[in-house]
């Protein structure tokens, strides 16, 4: 999948967009110096080779055991986890021992993933008498494992407080960690350090991707690709070199959507069943579609409401659930022999659908209202003649040659205002594999492009904007790429098994600072 993209540029209107995804991905509240947000996105790049181990560190780190005589780190139930009541019962506990004891940076209350839904994480709270930032290290003995550098968010000015709640994650299953833990002051100073080691259980998933350098002189974007492998119901967490860094466990499937919304993760934990969950692994709220069949596709409002696309008796539908009361409330149904595909994130009370029988691109608004309406349907008009859609449709040369089968739709959620919504795909345009970013005018009832990458990839492809970045995968060979710009590929990793889908987030605001 190695190949220079050839970009064709049609409009200057990609930079306001890729400004506001900035944006959006580095939430935070208030910043630091200059010098300081550029140590934080160095740190945090996992870019850099090697690792900090000293063999010192086993003798002087705090093991943390989780039974016998010497237990010092709490264990919860990780049975039916996707419950906020059983979520509510395990912070209750939390604030319990809490409330009970002094804690201090020496003296922290730590647990063992509390929620049961970041297996191999560790839970962190204490105090300080001074305000103050969290920076954590896990680093282990083998060389080939590069240390992975994290700073916590808490959501205050400057990213300061005395208060300090966390997980650490980031530990490389099957091998000893040591978490190196410093408070560090409003400038970036270093007050206190501390170390612990924990050994985490090994994983199927393989513990580190093969990767190459491509021709961009550029890094890449800081975060972590999601993968959802074919046969596991788990999703996996790799960062920018290769290593896995986080698991997040579900009930038994995964879907191929994970959504970042403010502090949360929004994804699928069964085939019909949605969670939120907070940056602790806190359950917040589960929907579970009920009288549909399994969820073929999904998006989330911001809010409390999951839109899903199912089947039912050969017709689609699109029905919402709510992660607030788990009703299940059908709010669009789609004309007999309409087949629609995947849908777009549900931003303003309105969301897209792609169509494949007739193809187009389906524009549904006033979701929550009484009534849910098409107000546009980008296409052939001779192919929709026969629907009962027909007057919707206005024709679109652009659209109607494009291969819409096993297309997903990625909202730019940044740049869309209601008028001018960004859509990202990978489709078959003239039996050529591109990476698409177009955006729909809706006044004036059309789609431009903006950005075309053919790399002629065959099978089930995806393409996204993230960042300045764009992130293409492969699915059938488990191969994906970040590119620049410019359309050069900054790394190509290779998982080698089939996905279900692929992604990449920043977990900023939600686990990590960004230093903006």
């Amino acid at each position: 999948m190695k190949k220079i993209l050839k970009p064709v540029i049609l409009t200057s209107v990609l930079m306001a967009a890729l400004i506001g995804g900035a944006v959006f991905f580095m939430s935070g509240r208030g910043s630091v110096s200059s010098e300081l947000a550029d140590r934080i996105r160095n740190d945090q790049s996992d870019q850099a080779d090697g690792n900090v181990f000293r063999y010192d560190l086993n003798m002087s780190a705090v093991e943390l055991k989780n039974s016998g005589p010497d237990k010092n780190i709490l264990n919860f139930d990780t049975d039916h986890v996707y419950s906020v009541a059983n979520s509510n019962q395990a912070r209750e506990r939390l604030d319990r021992l809490i409330k009970r004891l002094n804690t201090t940076f020496e003296n922290p209350v730590i647990a063992a993933d509390p929620f049961g839904t970041m297996p191999g994480s560790v839970y962190f709270y204490f105090t300080t008498s001074y305000q103050g930032m969290v920076r954590y290290t896990v680093t282990v003995e083998d060389n080939e494992a590069p240390d992975f550098v994290r700073y916590i968010a808490n959501g205050k000015e400057g990213n300061v407080t005395d208060v300090h709640e966390f997980c650490v994650t980031g530990l490389v299953p099957g091998q000893t960690n040591y978490i190196l833990l410093e408070m560090l002051d409003s400038k970036g100073n270093t007050r206190e350090t501390t170390a612990f080691k924990y050994d985490v259980p090994k994983t199927e998933m393989p513990l580190k991707l093969s990767y190459e350098k491509g021709r961009s002189e550029e890094l890449c974007e800081g975060g972590l690709f999601a993968l959802f492998p074919q046969g596991d119901p788990n999703i996996y967490l790799y960062d920018n070199s290769g290593m896995l860094r986080r698991t997040i466990r579900t009930e038994g499937g995964h879907g191929s959507r994970l959504y970042q919304y403010g502090d949360s993760l929004i994804y699928q934990i069964g085939e019909a069943k949605v969670a939120r969950v907070s940056g602790l692994g806190r359950v917040t709220g589960v929907g579970e579609v009920k009288g549909y069949g399994p969820i073929r596709d999904f998006s989330y409002d911001g809010y409390d409401n999951i839109y899903a696309l199912v089947t039912k008796k050969g017709r689609d539908y699109l029905v919402s659930v709510s992660l607030k009361d788990n009703k299940t409330r059908q709010v669009y149904a789609f004309p007999k022999g309409i087949r629609a595909e995947s849908v777009t994130s549900a931003e303003g009370g309105r969301l897209y659908a792609s169509a494949v029988s007739p193809a187009g691109l389906v524009r549904l608004d006033a979701l929550t209202g009484a009534r849910t309406e098409v107000s546009l349907i980008l296409g052939d008009k001779k192919a929709w003649k026969k629907t009962p859609l027909k007057k919707k449709v206005k024709q679109d040369d652009t659209v109607a040659q494009w291969d819409l089968k096993g297309v997903k739709l990625n909202l730019d959620v940044s740049g869309s205002d209601g008028n001018k919504d960004y859509i990202n795909t990978y489709l078959y345009d003239k039996k050529k594999g591109t990476g698409l970013k177009f955006v729909v005018v809706a006044k004036e009832k059309k789609a431009e492009i903006i950005h075309q990458y053919p790399v002629g990839e065959k099978g089930s492809c995806l393409f996204d904007s993230y960042g300045n970045h764009y992130i293409m995968g492969n699915c059938g060979t488990g191969i994906f790429s970040e590119y620049d710009e410019m359309g050069k590929v900054t790394r190509e990793f290779t998982y080698g098994k089939p996905l279900d889908g692929m992604t990449k987030l920043s977990l900023y605001g939600i686990n990590y600072y960004s230093g903006e």
